[in-house]
């Protein structure tokens, strides 16, 4: 193992062999689960909205132009913002997670009744989805590729599977990498805005394609994009300090995140 940068609370170390990025050590069970318990009660969790309704129409958008609407899994559905917009148009939405106030809210907002545990153990329903998505999921996965292939599990034929996630290799990384080496660690604080304990991984487009082809499905597809920051509540110093940072990101291809579609490797298609 390498060392990338020593923060307050953890480590970002770089594994030598696979170049997989993570955190160490990892907070326990029970702290992921007060941390993410405070994101859906009281909003002090680190971890903000990660998509608005658009957002999740362009994913949509995405998933249709190579599986139409059908029966569809999302892991990790928290609210079930993404489920509502999914079942307006036209796909049987279902969903899981974790978070029993989430989906709380999901019932209560949006008449959705998803499934309240571990996607291991939903796996052994043997259902069959024709989409299966994880928004901002895997980067939470203490192994992912297990998260992959029982997602592969749960894929009826011609199936696919949607996954966003952080892009390590982004301008946010290059930025406060710089800031951190230039002060011999001692500039910490833009590195915490983007390493936070709820994501245990982070994953550059080729370490996440490697994820995938362990587990079974093949990548259709890899995109990278920006966070959307019209929906983000900012300063004004902020929100241009970022527009500046994205700006530059698309000219060098650093953008913050990545999508991908993949779907097995016996079902690919051209």
């Amino acid at each position: 193992m390498h060392l990338r940068y020593r923060l307050r609370r953890f480590d970002v170390l770089v594994c030598r062999g696979c170049e997989q990025i993570f955190l160490h050590p990892l907070p326990s069970e029970a702290e992921i689960e007060d941390l993410f318990r405070q994101l859906y009660t009281t909003g002090k969790g680190s971890v903000p909205e990660l998509a608005s309704v658009a957002q999740y129409e362009s994913y949509l958008d995405r998933i249709e132009s190579v599986r139409p609407p059908g029966r569809l899994l999302d892991v990790g559905c928290g609210t079930g913002l993404f489920l509502a917009v999914a079942r307006r148009r036209g796909w049987e939405p279902f969903g899981i997670d974790e978070s029993r106030e989430a989906t709380d809210w999901a019932r209560e907002h949006f008449g959705l009744d998803p499934w309240v545990g571990a996607f291991d153990d939903f796996v052994s329903r043997g259902e069959r989805f024709d989409a299966i998505t994880g928004w901002d999921v895997i980067e939470h996965a203490r192994d992912p590729v297990a998260l992959a292939r029982a997602m592969r599990q749960s894929l009826a034929p011609g199936a696919v599977v949607a996954l966003s996630t952080p892009n390590q290799r982004s301008i946010l990384d290059l930025v406060a990498g710089l800031l951190y080496r230039a002060s011999l660690g001692r500039i910490v604080g833009p590195l915490e805005k983007f390493y936070i304990e709820q994501h245990f991984l982070y994953f550059t487009p080729e370490s996440l394609g490697r994820c995938l082809d362990r587990a079974g499905p093949q990548m259709i597809r890899i995109e990278r994009e920006l966070t959307q920051l019209g929906r983000l509540s900012l300063a004004p110093w902020t929100r241009a300090g970022l527009e500046g940072l994205f700006l530059v990101a698309r000219l060098i291809r650093r953008e913050n995140r990545l999508f991908t579609l993949a779907r097995p490797t016996d079902e690919r298609s051209g």
